[in-house]
């Protein structure tokens, strides 16, 4: 089993992002101010936007109450 990838900024998503990382499903956890910007939103993930630092092409990572990626779609 592979270790889990705890991100805990925005800084931190976007770096892994970039990284050609194939999926996040059962990889990696939100954590510290990157789960806590996620529950201010009232959402359960983030959109993958001008604000990560990408375009917006719609792209979504989903996390589960505990914060780890449960879905995402469309990852640059």
């Amino acid at each position: 089993m592979e270790n889990m990838i705890v991100l805990n900024t925005v800084a931190d998503l976007a770096a892994l992002l970039n990284s050609g990382l194939d999926t996040l499903i059962n990889r990696v956890a939100f954590a510290g101010d990157l789960l806590a910007r996620v529950r201010e939103s009232g959402h359960d993930g983030i959109a993958i936007d001008e604000d990560l630092g990408f375009c917006d092409d719609g792209g979504w990572i989903g996390i589960d109450e505990m914060g780890y990626v449960v879905n995402e779609m469309y990852l640059p």
